[in-house]
């Protein structure tokens, strides 16, 4: 067992409990440690999550090649933007942020 800074408990609680237990034993002899690993499985599910949150970590939050190319497709007047559709997208974000 390993407590939250990743040392291990096990001998430490060992060694208490033999100095707590050390005037019951004869001087001669010999104690015995059940030697016991923790183990944990991930199901399949979890595993992906884990696959999927190193990707997202790996990634970029935010694509620069793409935002720099609509800004210069922009500037020369060549990205179309429909003035209309803006307004209405936006008016729908603002009632789903009401609901």
């Amino acid at each position: 067992m390993t407590n939250p800074i990743g040392r291990s408990t096990a001998g430490i609680i060992n060694s208490h409990t033999e100095k707590a237990h050390a005037g019951n034993k004869p001087e001669n002899s010999t104690s015995t440690r059940a030697s016991t690993e923790d183990t944990v499985s991930l199901s399949q599910e979890s595993q992906q999550v884990t696959g999927l949150q190193q990707q997202l970590k790996d990634s970029p939050a935010i694509d620069q090649a793409k935002v720099d190319a609509i800004k210069q497709e922009i500037s020369n007047g060549n990205y179309p933007l429909d003035a209309e559709k803006i307004a209405a997208n936006l008016i729908s974000l603002e009632q789903s942020l009401l609901e």
